[in-house]
């Protein structure tokens, strides 16, 4: 009985063991919960940055005025180098001087007032002899001791220091001119309105009764005209011939040179 008992009692231990377990185990699974193991997979968003197409910007416009360079043409008049001159129409000649322009030239008066004349009507002189021996000049012999020829073109104004029928000694004057070619200065007639190529009638029409005509001393073919010519003044020149329809080749006046 007492084996049985000791049995009895190693079956209650057994039976309490494991009903202990169960409750224990029961007991632990209502109190124990085990550690919930959360796997989170964490997917990252592929974050697909779109970039919003930038948009260009826009065009600098630079407006650039067009520059306008106008050029102004400059003009360079040099005035040309002339030989020749052309005279006024209002150059006139007279067996007691020129009028040149609106200036009155007579003989006698002094050098450089006639040049400046000459000059305003016919522009600079092609020629200035300066004052030079009067005895060689290429007038011929002139009132001496010296002598000075201003040209322009083909018309020659003498002047001289020398005594004349216009001035005294000592005192530089005008005392004569020359008139050759009547297109080396264009234009010169005398007061009456005669030209060089004018013929000995249109001469002698203008001069009504006062022209006289000459064989000239160096060419019997040539004639020699004049008009009041006398020791103090007159207007004289030559022909080529003697002939009424001879036309005038020269227009000359005052005291002239001698050969």
């Amino acid at each position: 009985m007492k084996q049985l008992g000791i049995l009895t009692l190693a079956v209650s231990l057994v039976l309490a063991a494991c009903g202990g377990s169960a409750d224990v185990a029961d007991a632990d699974a209502a109190t124990t919960t085990l550690p919930t193991t959360t796997t989170t997979t964490t997917s990252l968003a592929t974050t697909t940055t779109t970039t919003a197409p930038t948009t260009p910007p826009a065009p600098t416009t630079t407006t650039t005025a067009a520059t306008t360079t106008t050029t102004i043409p400059t003009t360079t008049t040099t005035a040309p180098t002339t030989t020749t001159t052309t005279a006024s129409a209002a150059v006139q000649v007279s067996n007691v001087g020129v009028q040149a322009g609106p200036a009155w030239v007579y003989l006698g008066i002094g050098d450089e007032d006639a040049i400046a004349a000459f000059s305003a009507a016919l522009g600079a002189p092609t020629v200035d002899t300066g004052w030079i021996d009067a005895f060689s000049s290429p007038y011929g012999v002139c009132p001496g001791p010296v002598v000075r020829g201003v040209e322009w073109g083909s018309f020659v104004a003498l002047f001289t220091q020398a005594e004349t029928d216009f001035w005294t000694a000592g005192v530089p004057h005008f005392f004569a001119y020359y008139y050759t070619d009547g297109d080396d200065p264009a234009g010169i007639t005398t007061t009456e309105g005669v030209a060089i190529g004018d013929t000995i009638a249109a001469l002698e029409t203008a001069y009504p009764g006062e022209i006289t005509m000459d064989e000239s001393w160096f060419d019997p073919t040539i004639g020699f005209w004049s008009y009041r010519l006398a020791t103090w003044t007159g207007m004289w020149g030559y022909s080529d011939g003697l002939t009424s329809d001879a036309p005038i080749t020269s227009i000359n006046g005052g005291q002239g040179c001698g050969e």
